[in-house]
């Protein structure tokens, strides 16, 4: 091997002529440095390197062999000692000591000199490549043991993690061959299930389709799928044997593994026992169906509830509202309006709790529609002004300007009427409450209702949209029954609103609701004034009513109503099929129909009315103490006229006969009886 080109050659020898003599025999194979001082040549030696180094033996200071010594420990070069036959004995002893390489004798031959530079830079060059060789194989043994290290720390910690972990592992190799298994899978499976044949694995694992003891198909098993290069999640699996005899739910992903090519090299599954999600979901389920059953059974009993107490309660206010039009003494008159009173609230509390029971049960029907909101408060403030005026509060209306929102028309003056009736009746005598109206960011408008009453503690105002929670105690003397806010509350959020309170003890209350802003609608809402009564029937025109009543107090109390009008008389039937006989019989100008009779249904009575060709045009009044709007809306569809639910208010029922009996003389009717339904 020949030395690198232009090796670099440092001559040591305090005679110049020989330095010169040397540098100009070796300058063409070699870089020559030169230098007369030993001391100086060891400086050298530690600032360049060198691959061979001839030194003169005598030299002043330092000994060629002892420079060369010293050499020995800064360099690798092959070093040469220069002497004569006088310096024998310091020649044996740098070859005895390893000192030099070899030696020139003076006086030299050049031809033979250069040779023995060229060998020992040829020398110094192996060594030197031996040397860079030795270390690399030593940082590639210690790069391989720390990789060594590094791995088997993976691998433990590796086997550490698969040990801990409450899923199960499994690895196949390409060819569907099982070469892993974690302990939480061989808890599932089985330890022997590595030798397991692919197409065995739903057997021999017990694996099945959830819900029923059909095996799960060997090809469309995760891992198989993922062999096939598919990437799966959530597979649910039912796995049942040995290991697991009680079954356990699992939930599988499963991913595809390659090589560094990125050919297919396998598969790995990782598998979620999710049995006690499944009995929580099952328990669940069960929860809510037993809730739903009961929510239902609680919606019929309350259905059921409404229509026993409307039934008397229909005959109580009816019979009051008899007397009421009648001509009373002054001694009579307070308690009629007594009887009138109490009835009316017990059928306030009846309405509010089948109201909170629909919201309740989800099935509160609503129709929101674009509704101008200052209209909807008018009328709500024309019918508690006079219960302000009996309390001296004076009502303050700023300017109403938040034009129209989303919402049920009927039930948004109903909460409005709520909130009024409560600024009027909690304040304090002589009080204001003033309403207000404003738009808010976030397409809302905000309406306020505010007092000038006690206010409300932050404890007090946590319970109150809860239902039956009366601030007051039962022992004060206003009215109430607790459920106005909690249904409020419900009826503003069905229309997709919010509801709250700002209040402080002494600082009077500030109730809000925030709704849906809406577009102003094409057209115009018209509305009749409820207290309008069409002129009665001409006594000329006799009309008859049927009604088909099994109660004898309902029967008695509508022969009194009808008894008011001139001309109109009353025929009766307690029983379905009767009622139908008599319609046929005596084509009648109007039936009143109630839905509970004891041969047939009233919704029979209504479908064979609506059948017959003599009876098919005759209208038909549905009068029920039944108040569910599901009931109310399959008796209109199956051809009823209008729905009146009981207890029945006098004037309404008066008003419908009027403009029922005078549309079949053929003049035209009022339009909008949706108030009477």
């Amino acid at each position: 091997m020949e030395p690198d080109p232009k090796a670099q050659v440092l001559v040591v020898d305090d005679e110049p002529k020989i330095l010169d003599s040397l540098c100009h025999l070796l300058e063409e194979s070699f870089t020559v440095v030169t230098s007369g001082n030993a001391l100086a040549a060891l400086d050298l030696l530690r600032l360049a390197p060198f691959s061979v180094i001839l030194a003169d033996q005598r030299m002043p200071g330092l000994t060629g062999d002892q420079f060369l010594a010293k050499a020995q420990e800064l360099s690798d070069a092959s070093r040469i000692l220069i002497t004569g036959y006088t310096d024998i004995e310091a020649l044996v002893r740098a070859v005895n000591q390893g000192q030099i390489h070899t030696y020139v004798s003076k006086p030299w031959d050049p031809m033979r000199l250069r040779m023995t530079v060229l060998e020992a830079a040829r020398h110094s060059h192996e060594l030197t490549q031996q040397k860079r060789a030795v270390e690399q194989l030593g940082q590639q043994q210690r790069a391989l043991a720390l990789s060594e290290a590094a791995l088997r720390q993976q691998t433990k910690l590796l086997q550490s993690i698969l040990g801990s972990m409450g899923e199960g592992v499994m690895v196949t190799d390409e060819n569907g061959k099982m070469v892993l298994l974690n302990p939480a899978a061989e808890a599932m499976v089985g330890p022997q299930s590595v030798d397991v044949p692919v197409e065995r694995r739903a057997e021999q694992f017990g694996i099945f389709w959830p819900g029923t003891n059909t095996l799960y198909p060997a090809s469309e098993l995760p891992l198989a799928r993922a062999l096939r290069g598919q990437a799966v999640d959530g597979v649910q699996l039912y796995i049942r044997n040995e290991q697991k005899p009680e079954g356990m739910h699992v939930s599988v992903n499963v991913r595809p593994l390659h090589d560094d090519d990125g050919n297919r090299g396998g598969a790995v599954a990782v598998i979620h026992d999710i049995t006690s999600a499944r009995r929580s979901e099952t328990l669940l389920l069960r929860a809510k169906l037993e809730a739903d059953r009961a929510n239902r059974a609680k919606s019929e009993f309350l259905s059921r509830m409404s229509h026993e107490l409307r039934t008397p309660l229909n005959s109580i206010l009816g019979f009051a509202q008899v007397l009421e039009m009648g001509d009373l003494e002054p001694d009579e008159q307070g308690p009629v309006e007594q009887i009138l009173k109490g009835g009316r609230h017990l059928l306030t509390l009846i309405n509010e709790v089948l109201d909170v029971a629909r919201i309740e049960s989800g099935r509160m029907a609503l129709s929101l529609e674009p509704v101008h909101v200052a209209e909807v408060m008018h009328e709500a403030l024309d019918l508690v002004r006079p219960l302000a005026g009996q309390r001296g509060i004076a009502i303050e209306e700023n300017p109403l300007k938040c034009g129209y929102v989303l919402a049920d028309r009927q039930r948004l003056r109903q909460v409005l009427l709520n909130l009024l009736s409560n600024a009027i009746k909690y304040n304090v005598e002589g009080g204001r409450v003033s309403v207000a109206c404003q738009g808010r960011e976030k397409n809302r408008v905000r309406v306020t209702v505010s007092d000038t009453g006690p206010g409300m503690s932050a404890e007090q105002r946590e319970k109150l949209f809860h239902p039956f929670e009366r601030l007051v105690g039962d022992s004060s003397p206003v009215e109430g029954t607790g459920l106005g806010l909690a249904l409020s509350k419900g009826l503003v959020e069905a229309m997709k609103g919010a509801i709250g309170v700002d209040s402080a003890p002494g600082k009077g209350s500030t109730f809000w609701i925030d709704l849906v802003a809406a577009e102003r609608p094409e057209g115009v809402w018209v509305d009749l004034d409820a207290a309008q009564l069409a002129e009665p029937v001409p006594p000329a025109a006799r009309r008859v009513v049927l009604y088909i009543e099994d109660n004898p107090a309902n029967l008695a109390l509508m022969e009194r109503i009808i008894g008011l009008r001139e001309g109109v008389s009353m025929l009766s039937a307690a029983q379905g099929r009767l009622g139908v006989d008599l319609a046929r019989a005596h084509r009648p100008d109007l039936v009143l129909l109630d839905l509970h009779l004891p041969d047939m249904p009233g919704l029979e009575v209504l479908r064979e009315l609506r059948a017959a060709e003599d009876t098919s045009g005759i209208p038909v009044v549905v009068v029920s103490a039944d108040a569910t709007s599901r009931h109310a809306q399959e008796l209109l569809t199956a051809g009823a006229q209008f729905y009146m639910t009981k207890p029945l208010d006098v004037p309404s029922m008066l008003r419908l006969l009027d403009e029922t009996l005078r549309s079949t003389q053929g003049e035209p009717a009022v339009p909008d009886l949706e108030t009477l339904r």
